[in-house]
């Protein structure tokens, strides 16, 4: 006969109250992630955008744009400056030509000016009686210390007779700090100057000063052929004869 095996009674805790809690606690954290979800979700896209290669944002683009802007606007500015400076190098070299111009037309007025005084006194020399010293002038030359001269002489119309002698030109002036005197015929390498003339005559030439000479004055004599006591003499100051 078998034997007969006894039922086990297994013996369950009834707790409905836990369904309850862990029911709520999962509704309370749906709740914050959904709360929470859509908050954090455009700056995650954001910067999830911002990441993603050659798509570059609106800030950027305006960057770029500002910068292409500043690049170009430089550029024309630079244009603008070079332009402005050949303007000015032009009118530097127009005025320069201009006040050059200038220089040249007052030298050839007050050399226009001087002839007719030179041409006013030889008309009323003429009037006088004897032999006169009318004029002297300087003119510079290319070459350093050499000097153009040229002399005016003028005989009384009443005088029916040729007048012929010769010249004596004398410059006074300071050398090393002494004073010196220097004739025609060392600082000239031509023969000696004579005139010979009826009315008038222009005697030019050229004599070449010596170095660190400061000339203050002009003798000039004439030694007429027929009767070389009747010398006649005129002084010029070294500033009146533009040298």
């Amino acid at each position: 006969m078998a034997k007969r095996t006894d039922p086990r009674m297994v013996i369950r805790e009834h707790r409905p109250w836990r369904g309850w809690l862990f029911s709520i606690a999962l509704i309370t954290v749906s709740g914050i992630a959904g709360w929470l979800l859509p908050s954090h979700l455009p700056p995650l896209l954001e910067q999830t955008s911002n990441n993603t290669p050659n798509t570059p944002s609106p800030s950027a683009l305006n960057s770029q744009e500002r910068l292409s802007h500043l690049q170009q606007e430089n550029i024309h500015l630079r244009e603008r400056l070079a332009q402005i400076q050949r303007e000015l190098e032009v009118e530097q070299h127009a005025r320069a030509d201009l006040s050059a111009n200038l220089v040249n037309l007052q030298e050839e007025i007050l050399g226009l000016k001087r002839q007719l005084a030179t041409y006013k006194g030889l008309v009323k020399s003429l009037e006088e009686q004897g032999l006169h010293i009318q004029d002297l002038t300087f003119s510079k030359t290319a070459t350093e210390r050499l000097l153009h001269y040229r002399l005016v002489l003028t005989q009384g119309r009443k005088v029916d007779r040729l007048a012929q002698g010769q010249v004596h030109l004398v410059i006074q002036g300071i050398l090393e700090g002494k004073s010196a005197r220097f004739g025609l015929d060392t600082l000239s390498k031509g023969n000696p100057v004579t005139f010979r003339f009826k009315y008038f005559q222009i005697l030019e030439g050229e004599l070449l000063l010596p170095r660190n000479f400061k000339p203050t004055q002009v003798k000039i004599a004439l030694l007429p052929e027929d009767n070389p006591s009747k010398l006649v003499e005129r002084t010029f100051e070294w500033r009146s004869v533009g040298g």
